[in-house]
């Protein structure tokens, strides 16, 4: 057994957890670069209740304009606006987006070498420990969602000029600090609630099937463990202690995902939200029965073993049994939190369809064989009864 598991992040976790925020970045200096969402009614008080704890004890300026999936035009506004303020730490506070946006700036804002191309190019395999980036500012990562582990990633999806979503991988866009905050979860809708929740179960399972890594796979399962069993409950009663457990599946999945990487879904939900409008949660939600089906063979006994983890007291007959349980009990879960999402409820042309089909074919993504791809391309463009 051999594995490397990396995590630099500092972790706080805990109710009100926000409320140290100034006393944790006064560690760094008096000035502070704050970065969220584009604002709505549900964000604002949030937000307020940030630059509130903030104001008591530091300069700070605000960026309240990123949009989900982000564009590198946004970080070039984010960076041209830190640079002209000069702080001594970032605070991203939002879901991925937000985060992402945050970690790619806390290094451009003192690497005016670095260009688009460049990064995307160099720096593009989560496996690799690369040399070490210079003159980045402390980042503090406050997530306000519960399913892109972002806050405990080396990773950074942005989406560049041709409108196709893109990752950066180093080290160095590890946060400096976490603070896990699941009162800052209260407020988030049932959509946004389920599709990052799925989001998050997702990095489990692909990084479970991906790694041997014992610590991460313990993580892995038990993250899957949390997500299917609060989700359903915070869906009926909006309770603290559900949001605890669905933030803490989402760093378990974000710190599993740093240290073993994605599934062939990933790579299939970002291109597809790449071309629509679909959130990256519900594309992955279209990807996921698809594949789970046409991998059972190929991953039995992973699938098994997930069985085993979820269900203790359970007998079943052989592998193929308990996989096959595993495979239905995602089925039921997903149809109790209406997240059986199918291609057809979002009313795609078949043009963009043919079009997001061929690019992925092209490709020839190396994660599973080409046979296995487009049988579960088929599945997913299929007319369905409703």
């Amino acid at each position: 057994m051999e594995f490397i598991n990396y995590q630099p992040t500092k972790i706080v976790f805990g109710k009100n957890k926000v409320d140290s925020l100034a006393q944790y970045a006064l560690e760094y200096g008096q000035k502070a670069f704050v970065i969220g969402p584009v604002l709505c009614e549900a964000i604002q008080p949030l937000l307020a209740r940030i630059e509130n704890i903030l104001s008591k004890k530091m300069t700070f300026q605000t960026f309240y304009q990123v949009e989900p999936n982000p564009s590198i035009r946004t970080v070039d506004a984010v960076v041209k606006m830190m640079r002209d303020f000069e702080p001594d730490v970032v605070i991203g506070v939002g879901g991925g987006s937000v985060l992402d946006v945050a970690k790619i700036s806390s290094i451009l804002y003192g690497n005016k070498q670095y260009t688009w191309d460049f990064l995307f190019d160099t720096f593009n395999d989560f496996r690799k420990h690369y040399e070490k980036m210079t003159n980045r500012l402390p980042l503090f990562a406050i997530p306000t969602t519960s399913g892109t582990g972002s806050q405990c990633t080396q990773a950074c999806v942005l989406t560049d000029t041709d409108k196709l979503k893109k990752t950066i991988f180093h080290q160095d866009l590890y946060a400096t600090l976490a603070i896990l905050d699941p009162t800052l979860t209260l407020s988030l809708p049932p959509a946004i609630t389920k599709a990052t929740a799925f989001d998050a179960f997702s990095h489990c399972v692909e990084s479970f099937l991906r790694s041997e890594n014992s610590i991460c796979n313990l993580l892995a399962k038990e993250g899957i463990k949390k997500v299917t069993k609060n989700l359903p409950l915070v869906l009926k009663e909006n309770r603290i202690e559900y949001r605890e457990e669905l933030m803490l599946a989402d760093t378990f999945g974000g710190i599993s995902l740093s240290n073993c990487g994605a599934m062939l879904p990933h790579p299939l939900s970002e291109i597809i939200g790449s071309y629509t409008n679909i959130c990256h949660g519900e594309a992955l939600a279209i990807v996921y029965p698809p594949f789970l089906h046409h991998t059972l063979q190929k991953y039995q006994k992973k699938y098994a073993a997930l069985a085993r983890y979820l269900f203790p007291t359970r007998k079943f007959s052989d592998e193929i049994d308990a996989a096959k349980c595993f495979i239905e009990m995602v089925d039921t879960f997903m149809q109790e939190c209406e997240l059986n999402k199918h291609i057809s409820d979002y009313n795609m042309d078949q043009d963009t369809i043919d079009h997001i089909h061929m690019f992925i074919t092209n490709l020839h993504l190396p994660m599973e064989s080409e046979e296995t791809i487009e049988n579960i391309l088929k599945e997913i463009w299929s007319e369905k009864e409703r």
